[in-house]
């Protein structure tokens, strides 16, 4: 008797186990369903926060690359401006003049000329250089007795509107040529003196 009653003990004892096990189970079960539930508001409601994808940029056309004229080429003609030539300069084109000499020959205006070099430029030239020896200090010029150079002229060299140097002539004189004494401390520096050179009148202020 004591062994069946102990068997039935035990039964009702795993049938308590087993049905608490499940009711654990099933509150496991709900536990779980309601966070799956509110996981997935959670992600709506991020999904319906997040802001709208602006709209893409239009693309936009790269820029035209203008390659540069050949050095001693003129650029290829662009639209013309009122009162100016092809190029953009009164002369025409972009090929500028290497002396204001050449750019007032164009008919360009440098606008860039003093009253001093204006005078020099104006100046006639009595002749020009043929040789410049400036080691020993002396230049010969293409001009003599014939065109009246006399011993002891003060002249002036000129490269376009600037006056180089000062120089006086020697007693070595002949008919078409004449020696003439270099003033090396009126040679600016970093000026080379060269053949073609016009010896002029003075016209400056210095002495």
């Amino acid at each position: 008797m004591r062994l069946i009653h102990f068997a039935q003990a035990l039964t009702l004892i795993l049938l308590a186990i087993t049905g608490y096990l499940a009711w654990e189970g099933q509150q496991a079960a709900r536990g779980a369903k309601r966070e799956l539930e509110h996981l997935k508001k959670t992600q709506a409601a991020e999904e319906a926060a997040k802001p709208v994808g602006m709209a893409a940029l239009p693309a936009v056309a790269p820029a035209t690359t203008i390659s540069p004229p050949a050095p001693g080429t003129v650029a290829p003609a662009a639209e013309e401006t009122p009162g100016l030539m092809a190029g953009g300069l009164p002369g025409g084109g972009l090929t500028v003049p290497k002396t204001v000499v050449a750019a007032e020959a164009k008919g360009i205006n440098t606008n860039t000329l003093t009253a001093m070099q204006q005078k020099v430029l104006a100046a006639k030239p009595v002749a020009k250089l043929k040789a410049v020896v400036r080691e020993q200090g002396f230049v010969v010029v293409d001009a003599g007795s014939k065109a009246g150079l006399k011993k002891g002229q003060k002249f002036e060299i000129r490269r376009d509107s600037a006056v180089l140097a000062r120089v006086v002539i020697a007693d070595t004189i002949e008919a078409d040529e004449a020696v003439a004494d270099l003033d090396l401390s009126s040679v600016p520096a970093g000026v080379t003196l060269e053949p073609g050179d016009e010896i002029i009148e003075p016209v400056s202020s210095a002495p």
